[in-house]
């Protein structure tokens, strides 16, 4: 039943690159789409996670995860989503602040990885360990239900037909992941810098580490900014 865990995936790297780009000019002029909302789920959840867990690694306590779908939610708190979290001391702040945006390029690289040397099962075991972890901090179970419900319609197919059928749709969703992955590279980058240069916003975590640790705002883009781009550079040399 679970054979697609250990199956070999076929790199498509010209697929990847090709939806990241698609998905990367559609996000720029239909961000608030019903559907781009739900795709987006994938990034703001390896972002969250992050935070969380830098935060319980460095001693903290991560009190709930909330991944924000409704679209007048999202436009009157102006996130995506949030982890709760209970930071003991100044280092284990920094760390759950920064934690956020080293862990989507860190999860981008991890699945390209697995592909270069054929075990994608690290990257599958890695996105199941996550939502399992989404599944129990979060207040708001219907989001991961839906996803159960339809991950076990998937599973139903997958032991009712043979295995052809369904090789290649597991080929096309891990890929698509990377591209979801990827595209969120860019697009972070856009939103850090939109950030740092034109809204001087006092409250995102670059503002807020600055005033904790005293350093110019500008070290925290400059550090959030290259971990993203220097994912992205490794990402497309790994893939061409």
């Amino acid at each position: 039943m679970f054979d697609f865990l250990l199956s070999p995936i076929t790199l498509y790297p010209w697929f990847i690159i090709g939806i990241a780009i698609f998905y990367t000019l559609i996000n720029i002029r239909f961000q608030q789409h019903f559907l781009l909302r739900w795709i987006h789920i994938i990034p703001t959840l390896l972002h969250e996670f992050g935070h969380a867990l830098f935060c319980q690694l460095t001693g903290g306590k991560v009190e709930d995860i909330i991944i924000v779908t409704n679209r007048y939610e999202r436009k009157t708190t102006g996130r995506a989503g949030y982890a709760v979290t209970r930071t003991r001391h100044a280092f284990n702040q920094f760390m759950t602040m920064i934690g956020g945006y080293l862990f989507p390029p860190m999860m981008l690289l991890t699945g390209i990885l697995s592909l270069q040397y054929h075990q994608p099962v690290i990257f599958w075991l890695t996105l199941i360990m996550i939502f399992t972890y989404y599944f129990i901090k979060t207040s708001r179970k219907w989001l991961p239900l839906i996803v159960l419900i339809v991950l076990g319609t998937f599973m139903y197919f997958m032991m009712a037909n043979p295995q052809y059928q369904y090789t290649l749709l597991n080929d096309i969703i891990y890929q698509l992941i990377l591209a979801v992955l990827l595209a969120d590279t860019i697009l972070t980058s856009f939103t850090i810098s939109a950030l740092y240069f034109h809204d001087r916003n006092q409250t995102w975590d670059g503002a807020l580490l600055g005033q904790m640790t005293r350093l110019p705002v500008f070290i925290y883009y400059l550090l959030f900014l290259s971990a993203h781009l220097a994912a992205l550079y490794a990402a497309v040399q790994l893939l061409i």
